[in-house]
């Protein structure tokens, strides 16, 4: 069955799909009064929905059925500097989606390419990976924040930097539900310093020294399948 999102899905027996999603079920897939498909808020809620009326404007559907799902597990939680591309961070942002990442948090550190960040476009990738993955929930993509803002308030996790250290692989991590990538410039020296206070591990994602968003998604395998 043909899934759906929106983000907020009216508590009533029949109601109007909004235009955007009218115009795609009722023009582009032709769908009829009688056709049944999945609405997602991505926060648990699923809903069965029929059409009663193809609108391509105001697609007039009622509820069939009803179901809450709860999530499973710790999650994880990526948080990454940005590159200067943001094309390269849609392409991880798809990827962590269809792993299963749970949270995105994007940091500016000392040497970040990027110290803005729109999240529209990213939203829209994260609502089309959940749909083509199948999944119930949308990844949480949380603003742009500073380094040490987040350590502090998040403290635990693993961080990947290039520095010549003592490293553990993601999976021996004592907690594996978060991990850090820098920027293409790494993390500096205070950033790693200050990460390893607030009970940060230090971690290597393997021998090749990966771009950003490889090391993101990287990371997001690694501790997904620990």
């Amino acid at each position: 069955m043909r899934r759906f999102f929106l983000l907020q899905i009216p508590d009533t027996e029949t109601f109007h799909l909004p235009e955007e999603e009218s115009k795609h079920i009722v023009r582009v897939l032709r769908s009829e009064a009688g056709d049944q498909f999945l609405l997602l808020n991505g926060s648990g809620l699923i809903v069965t929905a029929e059409i009663v009326d193809a609108h391509p404007k105001k697609c007039l559907v009622k509820v069939v059925s009803k179901e809450v799902k709860s999530r499973t597990g710790n999650g994880f939680h990526l948080a990454i500097a940005p590159t200067k591309n943001l094309d390269r961070m849609e392409w991880m942002v798809e990827k962590i989606v269809e792993i299963g990442a749970t949270k995105l948090t994007f940091l500016n550190c000392e040497r970040s390419e990027r110290v803005q960040l729109k999240l529209d476009r990213l939203q829209r990738v994260a609502i089309s990976a959940m749909k083509q993955a199948q999944h119930d929930f949308l990844l949480e993509i949380e603003e742009l924040r500073n380094f040490s803002d987040f350590v502090v308030s998040n403290p635990s996790g693993g961080i990947a930097h290039c520095l010549e250290a003592e490293k553990k692989s993601v999976n021996k991590l004592t907690d594996h539900s978060r991990v850090l990538i820098g920027p293409e410039g790494d993390f500096s020296e205070t950033e790693i310093e200050l990460a390893l206070k607030h009970g940060y591990e230090a971690v290597h994602l393997g021998e090749s020294r990966l771009r950003t968003e490889t090391a993101g998604m990287v990371a997001c395998v690694l501790a997904i399948n620990s």
